[in-house]
């Protein structure tokens, strides 16, 4: 498979799985309802939360040693590739454990921190360890998933994934119903992974043999060098962590869980729209490395200005789409009850699209290898999303997450667009020309929605809405890349 095809296939089963937890992350919602009253699934959430942050465990190796395999397969370094290789299976049986037993250690406690009601404590801290042993499992999957990645071979992962997570989904409503109430989610959750561990573990496995390699060694200086590398990728992963998984967390200890959920489902279209996004990242994460590696800087511009244009043309296709049609799908979804109005939307739609292009231009500095200059920049982005969260949040309450994140991620984003200019000598002005052709595309689309007021709370005006609002902006966003599209059409059949 062509190194573009695979990065293309990749996203496309990246997003075809996104499209599977939206019916677990949306459309499941309501029936969770049925199951459990909103406290008991804001506590849920908060819990979520915590699991998430212990994640930092992971520290940034995934990345740390997808970029360096690929450095290694384009210099034809088999020796220190197999290296690589052992470190990489070595450290995540033991970034695995290290979660789960840390996660043990104040799963005691977890129940009271997130104020649960009494009558709850119990399950859900069943349902935190349940869901503890499920990220540790993920995290395993995670970091044996660089393989496929640098080897380019993702579209046979991509359909065992695919499976995998609508199993997922179906046990969970098994265990609904079996009356297993808020557990009922930890447990789709542990499901989901061992099966992830099995299925693409049991492929890795016959992929190696397939293509006749030796078996990875063993090398404690190698381990000791990467874990040494992941030092400021760690800081960094503390820094993505807490700034895009602590919302329910912050808001059930600072005001109260059900204040998160209507937090939670006010931002669900744009976070969840978003995944399709981020996506992209990890999906291009291999195929930027590798043409980093090759040091040909006419193809790693050229690379970096198709990536972009597709990347920015999604992200704002997902937040147009997030602003204009997140009330009525809250409506039909979960209630207006439970939405938090449409200032409070708008301004975490804004941060969102702030907030992801920065991690974007933090992925392109992580594949170019300025790895740590980057995790300094976002531990220190991390400081003052947390100074500005402390000292504005009695007072805007439930603003203050959109607003912090908004100022800090601008600030940064511009120190990021500096180091790639400096450091790595990409062209950026072609990525801010395609911000600015997209922002002046999309703006009169939500001005005019906005004028217009069109009342989208009966499904056939919606409906009707969608598909004319689809068709012109998409004629639009196609007219303005039209060598675009051309050029991903023949990169698709080509690889070239």
């Amino acid at each position: 498979m062509s190194k573009y095809s695979a990065s293309i296939f990749n996203y496309l089963f990246n997003s075809i799985n996104a499209i599977v937890m939206i019916v677990n992350g949306i459309i499941m919602v309501p029936i969770y309802f049925k199951f459990m009253p909103i406290s008991t699934y804001g506590a849920w959430l908060a819990t979520g939360n915590i699991v998430a942050m212990l994640g930092l465990v992971e520290s940034g190796f995934a990345s740390v040693i997808t970029q360096k395999m690929s450095v290694a397969i384009v210099n034809k370094d088999e020796k220190h590739f197999f290296q690589l290789a052992g470190a990489n299976i070595y450290t995540a049986i033991l970034m695995a454990i290290a979660l789960f037993i840390l996660g043990l250690t104040i799963f005691p406690f977890v129940a009271n921190w997130i104020n649960a009601e009494e009558s709850i404590k119990h399950s859900i801290t069943i349902a935190y360890i349940i869901s503890l042993a499920s990220a540790a499992i993920s995290l395993l999957v995670s970091l044996l998933g660089a393989f496929p990645q640098v080897w380019q071979e993702t579209k046979t992962v991509g359909i065992i994934t695919t499976i995998i997570n609508i199993l997922g989904i179906i046990s969970l409503v098994v265990y609904l119903y079996a009356g297993f109430g808020v557990v009922s989610l930890a447990l789709g959750y542990i499901t989901r992974a061992l099966l992830n561990l099995i299925g693409q573990g049991s492929w890795i496995m016959i992929k190696w043999r397939k293509l006749h390699l030796s078996r990875p060694t063993f090398n404690f200086k190698i381990i000791k060098e990467l874990l040494k590398d992941c030092f400021y990728p760690f800081l960094s992963r503390i820094s993505n962590v807490f700034m895009g998984h602590s919302q329910s967390f912050i808001l059930a200890m600072f005001i109260n869980p059900a204040m998160a959920v209507v937090y939670d489902i006010t931002s669900k279209i744009a976070v969840v729209a978003c995944n399709f996004v981020s996506m992209a990242n990890g999906s291009f994460f291999a195929l930027l490395s590798l043409t980093f590696a090759s040091k040909d800087k006419q193809e790693i511009n050229r690379l970096i200005k198709n990536v972009s244009i597709f990347f920015m043309t999604v992200l704002f296709s997902a937040i147009l789409y997030s602003l204009v049609f997140t009330e009525s799908i809250v409506h039909f979804w979960v209630g207006l009850d439970k939405y938090g109005g449409n200032l409070l939307l708008i301004v975490i739609v804004i941060s969102v699209l702030v907030s992801q292009m920065k991690n974007y231009f933090n992925n392109l500095l992580y594949t170019g290898g300025l790895i740590n200059k980057s995790a300094k920049l976002d531990v220190l982005s991390m400081i003052l999303y947390i100074i500005l969260l402390v000292s504005i949040i009695s007072f805007v309450q439930i603003y203050a997450i959109p607003v912090a994140t908004f100022i800090t991620s601008v600030l940064f984003m511009g120190l990021y667009l500096k180091l790639l200019k400096k450091d790595l000598l990409v062209e950026i002005q072609s990525i801010l020309k395609t911000i600015l052709k997209l922002t002046l595309i999309s703006t009169p689309f939500v001005l005019l929605h906005f004028f217009l007021d069109v009342y989208l709370l009966k499904l056939p005006i919606l409906l009707i809405y969608g598909i004319v609002f689809t068709l012109i902006y998409s004629f639009f966003i196609a007219i303005s890349n039209k060598e675009f599209v051309k050029l991903l059409i023949v990169r698709f059949k080509n690889g070239k």
